[in-house]
């Protein structure tokens, strides 16, 4: 298939392509594949691209997935009856014990076409205690005709019984010079920069920053600190503006913001921040502020992130993120 086509190939991901299709020609494929790396790199067209290559009908292995056989084509069109994806019912929740068990009885089914019948988990840390330990068995003793792919950007989240029994591949940041030669001609020339480094270097991320306008949102996000940090502003009506924007976008430009704060405390000389052509607006901000309860500001934010998926109220979670905040920016008294 097309490196440009429906399951694209990224350039980064050619090496590790080849190592996956050398297993296959030794016929010493895993029948678990976990793909783990950062967010924002590709893993999910990547399994996309394995899970059709898996199913896809042409002879030559080195040409699948074709992209042109009956299997390509449902597979191209997520019709396929022996590709399933298993995913969260909703976005930031667990996968569910029932559905993994769903997973566990198709996987004893014959498949319905020539090939594998493939099972992507993604994401696989979404799976709680109950969830792992209902696919362990499946993982002990798998099918000869089912293959099993699990993606994760937070492998060290999953129980060691579930990695011990997955075969890793792990994708490694992009490099600088590859995400920004990717994403010449996809995204404003004068952002580029700007949104690598609001996404952490990963090019998909910085595609998603373009077409979501994070950067304003988070110059946003960073002004509204200040102004909460100064006292200009209703803490109130944060709330209230807060509350129309994704929760989990905005928990995350609060703690990018932390980060840079933390990046221009520690004194270094090039620190790496998220928001350099804020650095200004981080330096005020940054200014009289007691790096330990920083620190524990951040352990708050992390444990309400994670919280997320326990259906908090977000109106009560944004105002102790806020209150949390008024109290770590409060003048000290001499």
């Amino acid at each position: 298939m097309p490196e440009d086509g429906p399951f694209e190939l990224f350039p980064w991901q050619v090496d590790s392509w080849q190592q996956l299709q050398a297993r296959r020609e030794q016929g010493t494929f895993p029948h678990a594949l976990l793909l783990s790396g950062p967010d924002g790199i590709g893993k999910r067209q990547f399994a996309a691209r394995l899970a059709a290559s898996l199913v896809c009908e042409t002879d030559a292995l080195a040409d699948r997935p074709c992209g042109h056989c009956r299997s390509c084509v449902l597979a191209v069109a997520s019709t396929h009856p022996d590709i399933h994806w298993l995913e969260p019912e909703e976005q930031g929740k667990n996968i569910k014990i029932d559905a993994v068990r769903g997973l566990i009885e198709r996987t004893t089914l014959t498949t319905q076409a020539k090939g594998s019948r493939v099972f992507v988990i993604s994401p696989a840390h979404a799976m709680n205690r109950a969830s792992s330990n209902a696919l362990l068995k499946t993982l002990e003793e798998p099918t000869a005709s089912s293959s099993l792919v699990l993606l994760s950007s937070r492998p060290h989240l999953l129980p060691a019984t579930i990695r011990s029994r997955c075969q890793e591949m792990l994708f490694k940041p992009v490099s600088a010079q590859d995400a920004e030669t990717w994403l010449t001609g996809r995204v404003d020339p004068q952002q580029l920069s700007a949104l690598l480094a609001l996404s952490g270097g990963a090019p998909l991320r910085a595609l998603c920053a373009a077409e979501e306008n994070w950067l304003a949102r988070a110059a946003d996000t960073l002004q509204r600190l200040l102004d909460l940090k100064s006292r200009k502003a209703n803490p109130l009506q944060v709330v209230e503006h807060w509350q129309q924007l994704p929760l989990d976008g905005l928990l995350e430009d609060i703690s990018r913001t932390c980060s840079d704060l933390l990046q221009l405390g520690s004194s270094s000389e090039n620190p790496r921040l998220f928001m350099p052509q804020s650095t200004p607006q981080l330096q005020s901000l940054a200014r009289d502020i007691n790096l330990k309860k920083l620190f524990r500001f951040i352990d708050e934010l992390n444990l309400l992130r994670r919280q997320m998926t326990h259906n908090l109220n977000p109106q009560m979670l944004l105002e102790k993120v806020v209150n949390d905040w008024l109290l770590l920016t409060r003048p000290e008294r001499h």
